[in-house]
C-alpha cells in the first residue's frame, strides 16, 4: 500500500479488517475486541457476528427459568 512506510498507518483512516476497505468519518463502525486485538469495523461487515452473539448474550442476560 501507498502508506505502508507512513507512522500511524494509512492517515485516511483505519481500514475494516474484513473487507479491507477505508473506514470513511461518514459511515456507522462497530468497535470489535477480541482476545488477541481490537479494532473498527464497517457496522455491516460486523452484523454477522452480532447476529450470532445477540442472542447467546441474552441467554446468559436472563437464564430460563428466571
Amino acid at each position: 500500500m501507498a502508506y505502508d512506510a507512513e507512522p500511524g498507518g494509512d492517515p485516511r483512516g483505519p481500514n475494516c479488517p474484513k473487507c479491507n476497505q477505508l473506514i470513511l468519518p461518514h459511515q456507522p463502525t462497530t468497535l470489535m475486541h477480541f482476545s488477541d486485538r481490537s479494532s473498527l469495523w464497517h457496522g455491516e461487515c460486523a452484523r454477522p457476528y452480532w447476529d450470532k452473539l445477540s442472542p447467546l448474550l441474552e441467554r446468559l442476560q436472563f437464564p430460563p427459568g428466571s
